[in-house]
């Protein structure tokens, strides 16, 4: 075969782009992590958007630009770290003479030119300032290389090609000028982060940077630990890196922190006092046929007709949290003494952290003044949930990782809990998200039937059953193999621990720990699991409904036929999922990896709409009693994404939607509003 120069040129540049990029493998890992993270879903780009349409000249895109100016160096110097302090497994030539003095620089301006795709809309300046300033870091790498000497690239190469213990490694390391200064900068910058964001969540650090920020600094903390670890991994003697994976598997045994919070106060009522659903039904009833025989709710008849409304709130993050709140307040605005009437609320995730957001606001507000303080309780269902989350996951709960034993103030779900409480403390002024949810529904005078209960559904990711937390005592025999939080833990739980155990989405959160002992056959034996998100199961929050109305007929129907009352129940779901006519298209670049998880979620997604045309179909056929069935829908004429943070524009879309979507103009609304007329609600 004859000699072709080219051929043989790029021979040998890909055999030495293998050879570096061998050693430099995580730096190209966490860059293709973090190309997907900022790129990748519909909350990084609503993420994006908030930066962009707060200008150029705002605090948000100069943190962007920190951000990026720090991840550009950590890239630049942990390369440089792995390629030029002692590599190992390198054979010089002029193709990796050429690469080693080229990679770093190169890789240094990646950072920019990913944020400036991520950021890419023509009409807009960001994303060209990025890519200036990727220019920029090139330009800034080749001035230190040539003037400042301990960033001198090497004239002569020295590679490792015999072994080396970890002391002689060290010592090497820190005679290095450069690898000196790169570790003490990476070991100052990590503590500066760790401290930083370790600090309590109502002090709002990273509420103020924003989750875009957040991540690109843990982006770059991790780059530069990663890089570390790699330089004192040999493949060849010591696999340091397996050795460490295997360390973090083998201390997860033992550093669960994921332990729920329970309400063990003495001012908490015994959860032996719940009341049961019937006990509780028949107070509930009582108190509207009282309203009605004070003419409150009009003239009373020998037989009181009551609505009851059952609510469940589809799952969907912060989606399905503004657009559950936002209807619901737009219900109680347009058809009078709507909330009397809701008996329960069955929640999945975000719609389930709605639902306990308007349950709070329903008791610390006045009917007369809720108008008025909607734009405070707005503020509270708009908030930035990601940031606190995101920061405990990349710094404190780092901490965790490497500790043998459970620290449980270090987990990220908690975080994200004291951020709800700690958003709702800040707007409204109450601090109710702490309390425990049975003290909710407590007031001086007795307990509160004005208020709907919960029912906040999780999964129990051990068995696959499903989880709810409630401020009633569920009977066992409608709720079947149904695990009741409070009784398993034998204690209350915070308002906001319970809206979390609804809404744990791995990988954003973490499974909640509940055990306690259960005997079999006779053997006191350790029972629970991790409580994930209630989507798993049914993230339509609907069959929980359904378990509840079938606890309830039994009552209904012995009211009915003594006189008493008629109750006429409905059921409204409130619905927020995106695949209603949707056309699909077949995905076969790597579908090995992206078929499973497209048919996971997209399943998970889809369930929420068989379930909703299957039991609209079922009431019809639910003859004793007359059962109602309502259907809200968020239509998408906007990118809604799913996560924990939602940009202005975002947010106002959803409320237009719910002022215009949710008015009597629909009719399924305009009979109900004449349902409750008919019954002398007012």
């Amino acid at each position: 075969m004859p000699y072709i120069p080219f051929v043989s040129t790029v021979r040998d540049y890909v055999v030495a782009f293998y050879q570096t990029q061998r050693n430099a493998l995580i730096v190209i890992i966490t860059l293709l992590i973090a190309l997907y993270i900022l790129t990748g879903t519909d909350q990084a780009g609503d993420m994006i958007e908030a930066v962009i349409s707060s200008g150029i000249g705002s605090p948000l895109f100069l943190f962007i630009l920190i951000g990026a100016f720090l991840w550009s160096w950590t890239v630049y110097s942990s390369t440089r770290l792995i390629l030029h302090v002692s590599p190992v497994g390198l054979r010089l030539s002029p193709a990796m003479d050429t690469l080693l003095r080229w990679l770093p620089r190169l890789g240094g301006m990646l950072p920019s030119l990913i944020l400036a795709f991520a950021f890419w809309e023509p009409m807009h300046p960001q994303p060209f300032l990025l890519i200036g300033m990727s220019g920029l870091m090139l330009w800034s790498f080749r001035v230190v290389e040539q003037h400042i000497p301990v960033f001198a690239v090497p004239t002569r190469w020295i590679f490792r090609n015999r072994y080396t213990s970890i002391v002689q490694d060290v010592r090497t390391l820190w005679r290095h000028p450069l690898g000196r200064l790169v570790v003490s900068i990476g070991f100052i910058l990590t503590a500066v982060l760790l401290i930083l964001f370790s600090l309590p969540v109502q002090w709002g650090i990273a509420r103020y940077f924003r989750p875009t920020a957040v991540i690109l600094f843990g982006i770059s903390v991790y780059t530069f630990w990663g890089s570390l670890l790699v330089y004192f991994n040999d493949y060849r003697y010591r696999p340091l890196l397996l050795v460490v994976g295997l360390y973090f598997v083998t201390v997860s045994a033992f550093n669960d922190n994921t332990t729920v919070r329970t309400a063990t106060d003495t001012s908490v009522a015994p959860i032996s006092n719940r009341p049961t659903v019937d006990a509780h039904f028949a107070r509930w009833v009582e108190a509207r046929r009282s309203v009605a025989q004070r003419g409150v709710m009009g003239r009373p008849s020998a037989k009181d007709t009551i609505p009851l409304l059952l609510v469940a709130a589809e799952g969907g993050g912060i989606r399905a949290l503004n657009w559950t709140a936002e209807t619901l307040i737009r219900l109680d605005s347009i058809i009078p003494g709507f909330s009397r009437h809701v008996y329960a609320l069955s929640g999945v995730s975000g719609g389930g952290v709605g639902t306990v957001f308007y349950t709070a606001f329903l008791r610390d507000i006045a009917e007369a003044r809720r108008i008025s303080r909607f734009a405070q309780f707005r503020q509270v269902i708009r908030d930035d949930y990601l940031s606190a989350v995101s920061a405990a996951l990349l710094f404190p709960e780092a901490i965790q990782r490497l500790s043998p034993v459970a620290i449980p103030a270090l987990e990220r779900g908690k975080w994200l809990e004291d951020s709800w409480a700690d958003s709702y403390q800040r707007n409204l002024g109450l601090s109710t998200l702490d309390s425990a949810v049975t003290s909710l529904y407590q007031r001086p005078d007795g307990y509160n039937y004005d208020l709907p209960s919960l029912l906040l559904n999780g999964t129990l990711a051990e068995s696959g059953q499903k989880v709810i937390t409630s401020n009633l005592k569920l009977d066992s025999r409608y709720f079947r193999d149904v695990v009741s939080t409070v009784d398993l833990l034998g204690h209350d739980v915070p308002l906001k621990t319970a809206a979390s155990l609804c809404s744990r989405f791995p990988v954003v959160t973490n499974g909640a720990l509940i055990r306690d002992s259960a005997p079999t056959n006779g053997i006191t034996q350790p029972y629970g699991g991790h409580v994930v998100d209630g989507g798993y199961f049914d993230n339509s929050g609907v069959e929980t409904c359904f378990q509840l109305l079938n606890n309830l007929v039994p009552s209904i129907r012995r009211l009915d036929s003594t006189g008493q009352a008629t109750v006429v129940p409905y059921i409204l779901f409130i619905q927020n999922s995106n695949t209603m006519g949707r056309t699909t298209r077949a995905q076969s670049v790597m579908q090995i990896i992206r078929i499973p998880l497209l048919g996971f979620f997209n399943a998970w997604d889809n369930g929420s709409i068989t379930r909703d045309n299957m039991f609209n179909s079922f009431v019809d056929r639910f003859a004793n009693p007359r059962t109602n069935y309502l259907t809200l829908r968020l239509a998408y004429n906007d990118r809604y994404p799913l996560g924990w943070y939602l940009s202005e524009r975002v947010a106002n879309r959803l409320s237009d939607q719910a002022r215009d979507s949710i008015s009597l103009k629909n009719p399924a609304l305009r009979q109900l509003q004449s349902a409750f007329r008919r019954a002398g609600v007012r």
